[in-house]
Formats: C-alpha cells, sequence, structure tokens
C-alpha cells in the first residue's frame, strides 16, 4: 500500500475518533452544566489542549465562547466541525479504499454539521447525541464493509491511539483541572464529578457492571487506566494499537517498524507494571503527562520512519560476466 494512502487511512481513523470523542464529551459537559449549575466548558478546552489557541481566537473574535469555540468554530482546528471536515476530506481522496456505506455516512454528517453554524444551548443536546451516533455508525459500517487488509489496520492504529490520547485527557481535566479543595475531596460535588468522567467516557455502565456501589475516584481511575476488558480504557487501547500496527507492518522491514514497536511495547510495560493507589501518592497528572508524551513518541516514528521513510531498494543479486 503506498505510504501516503496509509497515513491518510491513519489520519482518518483518528479524525473520527476525534469527532466521536468530542461530541460525546460536549453533551456531557453541556448537561454537567444544567444538572451541576457550574460553567465547566473551560475544562474541555483544557483537555482538548487548545487553552492557547483559545486566547489567540479571542483576539479575532472577542465574543467567542469556550462552547462556541469547541463545537463551531473553524479558528479552532480541533473544534467538532473543523476535526469532522478534515475527515471527510480525507474520506473524499479515500474513496476507492472504503465502501459506498461509510462515504454516505460521511457526507450525510458532514451536511448535517455544516447547517449548525453558531451556538445555541437547546441545540447542544440533538447536536452532540446526533454526531455520536452518525460517527459510531460509521465505524461499525467501515468495519464491516471494508476488507480487513493493511489499510483497515491503519485506520484501526490511528483511532486506538487517539482513543487512548482521548481517555487520559479525561481523566487528567477531573484530576488536575476540576480537582477540588481538599476538604471538598470525596464529597457530593467531587463524587458528581466523578460520574461526570465515566459518563465522558462511556464508562458509567462498565463501572456499574464492575460491582462498585459508590463512585470512587481511585477505582474510577482504575477502570480507565488499567483495565484489560473496559474498550476505552489505555490498557486495552495499547494493547490494541500495538496488535494493529504489528499486523499493518507484517511486511514492513524491521529497521523502519522498529522505533514504533519499541515505544508501543514500553507503553504496555509501564502500564502493567503501575498500581493505581502508588500513582496517585507520586501524581496522577504527571503519570498521565509522561503517556501522552510517550504516545506523541509512538506517532512521531511511524508518520517519520512509516509514512515518510524511503521505500526499501530492492535486492540486486550480482551476476559475474
Amino acid at each position: 500500500m503506498l505510504s501516503r494512502v496509509a497515513e491518510n487511512l491513519y489520519w482518518l481513523g483518528r479524525y473520527l475518533e476525534r469527532t466521536e470523542n468530542i461530541a460525546r464529551m460536549a453533551h456531557v459537559e453541556h448537561e454537567v452544566s444544567l444538572e451541576g449549575g457550574q460553567e465547566v466548558w473551560h475544562s474541555l478546552v483544557s483537555t482538548t489542549a487548545s487553552n492557547e489557541l483559545y486566547w489567540e481566537a479571542l483576539v479575532e473574535s472577542p465574543g467567542l465562547t469556550h462552547s462556541e469555540f469547541l463545537l463551531f468554530s473553524m479558528l479552532n482546528p480541533g473544534s467538532l466541525r473543523a476535526t469532522f471536515a478534515r475527515a471527510r476530506e480525507l474520506a473524499r481522496g479515500l474513496r476507492e479504499h472504503i465502501s459506498r456505506e461509510v462515504w454516505g455516512e460521511i457526507n450525510a454528517l458532514y451536511l448535517f454539521l455544516g447547517d449548525r453554524r453558531q451556538y445555541i444551548a437547546s441545540d447542544v443536546h440533538e447536536l452532540c447525541t446526533e454526531t455520536q451516533r452518525r460517527t459510531q455508525t460509521i465505524l461499525g459500517l467501515y468495519d464491516n464493509t471494508v476488507l480487513r487488509d493493511e489499510g483497515r489496520e491503519w485506520f484501526r492504529c490511528g483511532m486506538y491511539l487517539e482513543r487512548a490520547d482521548m481517555t487520559s485527557r479525561i481523566v487528567d481535566a477531573k484530576y488536575h483541572i476540576l480537582l477540588p479543595p481538599a476538604d471538598r475531596v470525596g464529597g457530593p460535588f467531587d463524587r458528581f464529578q466523578w460520574v461526570a468522567v465515566l459518563r465522558s467516557a462511556s464508562a458509567r455502565e462498565a463501572y456499574g457492571q464492575l460491582g462498585y456501589s459508590e463512585v470512587d475516584g481511585t477505582l474510577v481511575a482504575h477502570l480507565l487506566l488499567f483495565s484489560q476488558e473496559f474498550p476505552r480504557s489505555l490498557a486495552f487501547c495499547v494493547q490494541a494499537l500495538g496488535r494493529h500496527y504489528g499486523q499493518a507492518t507484517a511486511e514492513t522491514p524491521k529497521r523502519r517498524r522498529a522505533r514504533a514497536e519499541r515505544q508501543v511495547a514500553l507503553l504496555h510495560l509501564d502500564l502493567g507494571a503501575s498500581d493505581i493507589d502508588e500513582i496517585i501518592d507520586d501524581g496522577l497528572h504527571e503519570f498521565l503527562d509522561g503517556f501522552q508524551a510517550q504516545l506523541i513518541e509512538v506517532d512521531r516514528a511511524i508518520t517519520e520512519d512509516i509514512f515518510g521513510g524511503e521505500p526499501s531498494r530492492p535486492l540486486v543479486r550480482l551476476v559475474e560476466g
């Protein structure tokens, strides 16, 4: 497969996963604002690492709110609308590698988002739930209508890398940004915020199925970091990323695939050797910050060594003449 095609499929997976995550988190933030009476959209700006971009955008649009910036603003390349626009542009150039059904759903969601260009509070519920439903449909259709070949593996690599990054940011936003004063840790508001974290990661039901009656921050963090059964945990995503990367690079020379392979293996080992109580004592934010930095290194290695690497020269047999 051409490296350009593989890279575009990798980023299509990332952008679709990012779109679904932004929609889900924005939906939860909107409901938390209504239920808790607290404006928490700023935490989502921090979760998506967009603080500096937001302040820069305010220079051009002084009245821009956090919610408008996150959902609609084209001044924010990480907004819901801008992210999906990039996904659609990639899909348009990948028509030979995706099914007609996938392209049709991508186009339909693009038109749906195009009709909504400004923030209206009463529309947020419909906007986010419909975006979630449609992106999940696209991901399901891709998995069931596209050949299980190298391209699918790169799509899955992008999807799981993005998912691991977003889950780590969801947990970090609560622990580092929304953490209440020491005398309120474990109180009703603290538990309310951890419930919001579970909902932001689509983990509320999974948490309950483990038999926990009360929402406890340590147990929530353990589920989202270390669970081998929950599909959005860091451990699950890293394991899946390693598996799909191995399948995607099965025919790639070892010297080109080794750096990313090593980085993913180190991530897997770090998670396997970690204990949630020790991590919290040492600093959960610092652990998650390091995890995100390692994901950046994985992405850099894939981009430089696989997508940007020079094709291997064919072996030439010397013949005496």
